[in-house]
């Protein structure tokens, strides 16, 4: 019961920051600077975390194949302050663009949703990443990934199509393209960290089988087959597919909202496009 309740608390706060994130550009510019204030000062909160934390501490890395058992993947042992330094450094790190970014370039980037929630998929790659490399604890790797972000994204995705008038279509091609772009970006963090040996869950070389419907699979450490078969394959078809799925239903849930609310959400996507209408999103 209590991890099933973690498990909705850490839901709702990564979905409500993904939201923030994924909606940044078209706040107000108070709004926009005060949240950037707040990062700013949520990471001198970690800086002094930091400085006070001592010892060492080390961390299992664990994966899975598709949605199959866990794995361990290696081990990570770091100081116990490292963690908190790396979240020192993000939160800082945006809370200052936060501030300098002037409102016509966070206009400008509210015109490209796709491309801003592919940033926001790479940021989050790298600093799961990064966590997993300083010994963070499972916790905090496991709110940090994309796999959380889709119905979020799905839902923004909804939201502007709904304000441009476009159709479901436009929708889906969105989630496509953000889709193949997350997820690539995953593949191609897996084949760099298994072929180099760079820790985290991302290298895979330390699983040299997986179990399938009762049958093993066997792998070199690091082999072409392993890569491809345990990293590329899985990210460019069912993660992608997952993705797409995930997201649709947070469109749909964002479309069901609006009718409930006695919006017109579900009225104003048409099925297809005004006649000599862009079918898509801004990428």
């Amino acid at each position: 019961m209590f991890s099933v309740a973690v498990s909705v608390l850490t839901a709702l706060v990564v979905w409500s920051v993904a939201a923030l994130a994924l909606v940044w550009g078209r706040l107000p510019g108070g709004r926009r600077r005060a949240l950037a204030l707040v990062t700013s000062a949520l990471g001198l909160v970690m800086l002094m975390v930091a400085l006070s934390a001592q010892g060492h501490r080390e961390a299992q890395t664990t994966g899975q194949f598709l949605l199959g058992g866990a794995y361990v993947t290696g081990h990570a042992s770091a100081s116990a302050s490292l963690r908190y330094y790396v979240a020192t450094a993000v939160c800082l790190l945006l809370g200052t663009a936060g501030l300098a970014l002037p409102d016509d370039t966070a206009r400008r980037l509210d015109r490209h949703p796709v491309a801003v929630a592919v940033a926001l998929s790479l940021l989050v790659t790298a600093l799961r990443f990064a966590l997993e490399k300083v010994a963070a604890p499972e916790t905090w790797a496991y709110a940090v990934g994309i796999t959380w972000l889709a119905p979020v994204v799905g839902a923004v995705f909804f939201l502007r199509a709904r304000e441009e008038g476009k159709g479901w279509r436009a929708v889906m091609s969105a989630l496509l393209r953000y889709a193949v772009a997350a997820r690539g970006a995953v593949a191609l963090l897996m084949v760099v960290a298994t072929a180099f040996r760079l820790g985290s869950h991302y290298d895979l070389s330390a699983v040299k089988h997986v179990r399938v419907r009762g049958d093993e699979y066997w792998f070199a450490p690091g082999g072409a087959r392993q890569i491809l078969y345990l990293g590329v394959i899985p990210q460019v078809t069912f993660w992608v597919a997952y993705t797409v799925v995930a997201g649709l239903i947070g469109a749909g849930l964002a479309a069901a909202i609006f009718h409930i609310r006695g919006g017109q959400g579900t009225e104003t996507v048409p099925v297809e496009p005004p006649d000599g209408g862009s079918r898509e999103l801004s990428a």
